[in-house]
């Protein structure tokens, strides 16, 4: 047995059963990669467990947000509910978002590659992020694009948001010239409505939104097992 402390995956939550099965994908693969840790899952709002709940399941533990942009949730929720967590048992000790981090664009790098999209300096590729009213929390996503460059042998890539940032039709108007194609892929943790919404956006532009979601991938759980361990003593 691994003395590490248990990892909590919280997430926001949402009343499409999608999103949990997400974040449910997102902690088998941390189970898989790491089989002797305790893995849990817990959320915000909309579906069970609570923190509170998960706290005296786990005793106590590292809680990993599953959020990929620093905003609102982040900044407040998740420390409350740590607090709350700590308040039943514990220690519990939360680590950063999941972004913004490099390791989140290699995980729609994993995305194109399932896709059986072959790699091109013509073709761009548009992150496409449910977004915030924060929008300095959307800017960090191409802030981890310019700090790191993008994965694999693609044309240029660029973020798109549902709210807080450049809508769809600007960022593919501002594509123009440099790429003869463009793919889409959600940044999102889990599939859901706004994945949905996406979805719609991208046909009405006629630009391909690659299957399947963040959560689902290799990269995503190395990037939850990196936060986790950032915070070991």
């Amino acid at each position: 047995m691994s003395d590490a402390p248990d990892i909590v995956l919280l997430a926001h939550g949402s009343p499409d059963p999608r999103h949990a099965r997400g974040v449910d994908a997102l902690a088998r693969r941390v189970r898989e990669t790491a089989p002797a840790r305790g893995v849990h899952t817990a959320y915000l709002d909309h579906h069970p467990p609570t923190p509170a709940e998960v706290a005296h399941q786990a005793g106590r533990g590292v809680v990993v947000p599953v959020l990929l942009t620093p905003a609102y949730h982040a900044r407040v929720d998740v420390p409350a509910a740590v607090a709350a967590m700590n308040a039943v048992a514990g220690p519990f000790t939360d680590s950063p978002a999941l972004g913004p981090h490099p390791l989140l664009l290699d995980a729609a790098a994993e995305l194109l590659e399932r896709s059986g999209a072959t790699p091109s300096r013509g073709t761009a590729v548009v992150l496409y992020a449910a977004g915030s009213s924060d929008s300095a929390a959307v800017a960090s996503i191409g802030e981890t694009l310019r700090a790191h460059g993008a994965p694999g042998e693609w044309g240029p890539w660029r973020v798109a948001a549902l709210d807080g940032g450049s809508a769809l039709p600007e960022v593919l108007e501002g594509l123009r010239g440099e790429a003869d194609s463009v793919l889409a892929v959600s940044f999102m943790v889990a599939e859901g409505m706004l994945r949905d919404r996406m979805a719609e956006h991208c046909a009405a532009a006629g630009v391909p939104l690659v299957p399947g979601a963040l959560g689902d991938t290799a990269a995503a759980a190395a990037l939850v097992l990196e936060r986790a361990d950032s915070l070991r003593a």
